[in-house]
């Protein structure tokens, strides 16, 4: 009796060893996944502090562009007080020389008219006495000091011009040297900022990826927790049997033990009754071994469902092709809403323009596609045309090709829109008023 109460003891003990160490190897198992995971994600996390020692590098540059851009700015805006100046010192010379030669031609006239005769020998011959004469010849050499003043001072003054507009010259030369330097620096500035772009999309992108690793381990742990407490709940429910089948076995032990005691039964009938006790023993034993069995395959359902899944990576997506073109009447439409629009370098919006800014605002408006905003990049966007063949809605640009340090958007009829310079407004130009040296047409 003894021995069939161990034997359904050993039985039940092999039924929740069973039952019990999938859930430990499973559990052994996600604390491994676990560990992995977060050395993957202090690895992250160091990438991260080292993009964002990058990004803080470029943005020093880019402060040092901004800053560098500023200062020629600062001696462009001079630079174009000073064109204005000159100009205007132009203007008033030309009135005086004007004013000058018209004085010249009535004299000329009143010879002319009057017959009035200007040399010293008339003057003379035709006095009524000496101090007549005399006083005609003072007058005639202060008429002719007079005019032999005009005329120098005329051809001073025709100097002068001259002089300014070569001074001019060189002043225009200037600032569109500064304007190539401006648009060279401004394509550094946007190429750094396309960097800076680029590294913070990474960072995000590693960072998105970080926080769905984590989902995922928080997930993992979940599941582990819920498997752990389901086998525990097993367990409970296995020693619950084992211990019911252990009184039972004790108690019909006990029961047989008190009914030998109280029966006088031959010995042959005690040997027939003694194999049925040992048939139902292994009965009992069967309740547990089967809840055990019905455990096991749960775990091993479990032990599937948990497994890692690698988050998935959506592909970034493709950058849609741009509308054809508008007509020239709709950009230009749209770009002469902005006339008034003050210049400011590096500007893009209303709130203030540069050449390469408003025009491709002006046309980001009109297509709903992206522009660069650089005038090299500008050129680009189409073919080149002849200056004479350009229509409203082409582009003019100032400088060779590959290195335009200007740009503005045809009108039609040989005009054009600009943003011009530091200190002015967006307006119109005639081609004849500063010729733009190549055009292209947007394809």
């Amino acid at each position: 009796m003894k021995k069939r109460v161990l034997t359904a003891l050993l039985t039940c003990s092999l039924a929740l060893t069973t039952v019990a160490t999938p859930g430990v190897v499973l559990a052994e198992d996600f604390d491994q996944q676990i560990e992995q995971k977060s050395d993957e994600i202090n690895q992250l996390q160091d990438q991260q502090a080292s993009l964002q020692a990058e990004i803080e590098a470029l943005e020093g540059k880019v402060a040092d562009i901004n800053a560098q851009a500023q200062e020629l700015v600062a001696k462009q805006e001079k630079l174009s007080e000073q064109t204005e100046q000159i100009e205007q010192q132009i203007k008033d010379l030309k009135e005086r020389i004007e004013k000058r030669e018209e004085k010249i031609r009535e004299q000329a006239r009143d010879v002319q008219v009057n017959g009035t005769d200007t040399s010293i020998v008339s003057a003379v011959l035709n006095a009524d006495s000496l101090t007549n004469a005399i006083s005609r010849v003072q007058a005639m050499n202060t008429i002719v000091g007079a005019n032999n003043d005009l005329v120098e001072q005329q051809k001073a003054d025709k100097k002068a011009v001259e002089d300014k507009k070569a001074d001019l010259q060189v002043k225009q030369e200037e600032i569109q040297k500064n304007q190539g330097v401006l648009e060279s620096q401004k394509g550094e500035l946007l190429s750094s900022q396309a960097n800076l772009d680029v590294k913070k999309a990474d960072l995000a992108s590693q960072q998105a990826t970080k926080q769905s690793e984590k989902d995922a381990i928080v997930e993992q742990k979940k599941e582990a927790e819920e498997e752990a407490a389901r086998v525990a709940e097993q367990e409970r429910l296995a020693e619950q049997a084992r211990k019911a089948a252990a009184e039972a076995e004790e108690a019909k032990a006990a029961e047989e033990a008190t009914t030998s005691e109280s029966v006088s039964t031959p010995a042959s009938e005690t040997r027939t009754t003694t194999p049925s006790s040992s048939t139902n023993t292994p009965q009992s034993t069967n309740t547990p071994t089967s809840s055990t069995s019905g455990g096991n395959n749960g775990g091993s359902t479990s032990n599937g469902g948990g497994q890692t899944t690698t988050p998935s990576v959506e592909e970034p997506a493709k950058p849609s092709v741009p509308a054809p073109s508008p007509s020239g009447g709709s950009v230009t439409s749209i770009a002469m809403k902005y006339i008034g629009v003050p210049y400011v370098w590096g500007g893009k919006t209303p709130n203030g323009f540069d050449c390469s800014g408003f025009v491709a605002y002006v046309y980001n408006e009109a297509t709903g596609a992206n522009f660069p905003s650089y005038t090299v990049s500008l050129e680009a966007m189409g073919s080149v045309i002849p200056v004479s063949q350009a229509q409203a809605g082409d582009l003019f640009f100032w400088g060779s090709r590959g290195a335009s340090h200007h740009v503005a958007l045809a009108l039609g009829g040989g005009s054009y829109i600009h943003a011009p310079q530091p200190g002015q407004s967006v307006t119109t130009q005639t081609v004849s008023n500063w010729a733009p040296d190549f055009a292209v047409r947007i394809n």
